[in-house]
C-alpha cells in the first residue's frame, strides 16, 4: 500500500518493503537464488499484494543467474481463516471492487518488476495443473490455510516439484494455523520447520 505525503497525494510504492503484507522468509529467498540452477523456476502461491513477491524479484535480479519468478493468487481473498477466525483481505477485496488483482499488479509494475515477474490469476490447484512435473525448483504456499485448502495446494504442486527441489509454505505455527501443520504432517511428515515459522519439503532426487 502506499504512504501518504503532506499535501494529500499518496506517494508511489517503489519498493517491496513499502507494500502492505506478511512476509517472513526473506532468507529462504536468499538461499533459493544461491542453490538453483540458472533457468530454475520459482512459484509463490498466495500473493496478496505482491509484498513476498516483489522481494522476490529483487533477490533473483540481484543474482548473477536467470530466474523465472511466478506468482499464483486467486486475487478475491481467503476469507474468514485460522483460530482467530480473521478475514485480513477484506478490506483491499471490497476497494478493488471484489478483486486485489489490479493493485497486485500496479505494486508489481511501481516496483519495476512487470518484465521479470508473471502473474496467474487462478484458484491454486487449477493454476498447477497449467505446469509439466517435476518443472518447478522451489514452490512456496502461502494461500489459504484451512486444512482442507492446504491439503489440496500439496496434493496439487508436490509433482511439479522438481527431483532435489523445494515445497515449502508459511504460518508452520499450531496455535494459530492449525491445519496448516496438520496439512503438512499429513502429506509430507518428513517436512522441516526453517526460516521463522515456515515449514519446507526437500523433494529425494530418486523421485
Amino acid at each position: 500500500m502506499s504512504s501518504s505525503l503532506t499535501d494529500g497525494r499518496e506517494a508511489p510504492t517503489l519498493h517491496w518493503s513499502q507494500i502492505h503484507g506478511w512476509f517472513r522468509w526473506r532468507d529462504l529467498q536468499e538461499e533459493a537464488a544461491a542453490t538453483f540452477a540458472a533457468g530454475s523456476t520459482f512459484v509463490e502461491v498466495g500473493c496478496y499484494l505482491g509484498r513476498s513477491l516483489c522481494s522476490l524479484a529483487e533477490v533473483v535480479s540481484a543474482a548473477d543467474r536467470e530466474f523465472t519468478v511466478v506468482g499464483v493468487d486467486y486475487c478475491r481473498g481467503s476469507g474468514p481463516e485460522g483460530t482467530a477466525a480473521r478475514d485480513a483481505h477484506a478490506a483491499t477485496v471490497a476497494e478493488g471492487d471484489g478483486t486485489l488483482a489490479g493493485q497486485l499488479h500496479r505494486n508489481v509494475i511501481a516496483c519495476g518488476y512487470a518484465d521479470r515477474v508473471h502473474l496467474v490469476v487462478s484458484p491454486s490447484p487449477a493454476a498447477a495443473t497449467l505446469f509439466a512435473d517435476g518443472s518447478l525448483a522451489w514452490l512456496h504456499l502461502d494461500a489459504r490455510h484451512e486444512y482442507d485448502s492446504v491439503l489440496a495446494d500439496i496434493d496439487g504442486w508436490l509433482p511439479k516439484v522438481a527431483p532435489g527441489g523445494w515445497l515449502s509454505g508459511d504460518d508452520y505455527d499450531e496455535q494459530w494455523w492449525p491445519g496448516v501443520v496438520a496439512a503438512v504432517r499429513d502429506r509430507v511428515p518428513d517436512a522441516e520447520e526453517c526460516s521463522t515459522g515456515q515449514w519446507r519439503w526437500v523433494k529425494p532426487k530418486s523421485a
